[in-house]
C-alpha cells in the first residue's frame, strides 16, 4: 500500500475551480455593477448615522462633558467623523 499524494488532490480542483478573472466576471454580472452588494447598503447606513449621531452626543455637550464621559464623547465624534466620509456619496446616482 502506498501514501496517497495530497498534492495530487489539489491539484484536482484547480481544474474545478474557475479562473480569479472569471470568477469576478461572474460576480460583477450576478450583482450588475460588482459593487452594489456591499458597498450601497453600507454607505446609506453610514449616511443615516451621521445624521443620527448628533443627537446623541449634543445633549451631552449641552449638560458638560465629564472626564469618565470623555471617552465616549470623543468615539461618538470620531464616529460621526467616519460615517459622514463613508456616507457622503448616498443618493447621488
Amino acid at each position: 500500500m502506498t501514501p496517497s499524494n495530497p498534492l495530487r488532490t489539489l491539484a484536482g480542483f484547480r481544474d474545478v475551480m474557475p479562473a480569479p478573472s472569471k470568477l469576478k466576471d461572474t460576480l460583477t454580472q450576478f450583482t450588475g455593477t460588482g459593487r452594489t452588494v456591499a458597498v450601497e447598503p453600507a454607505r446609506a447606513v453610514a449616511f443615516y448615522a451621521a445624521i443620527a449621531l448628533p443627537f446623541v452626543y449634543l445633549p451631552m455637550l449641552a449638560n458638560g462633558v465629564t472626564v469618565e464621559q470623555l471617552t465616549v464623547l470623543v468615539g461618538l465624534l470620531l464616529a460621526n467623523a467616519a460615517a459622514l466620509v463613508l456616507g457622503h456619496g448616498y443618493g447621488s446616482r
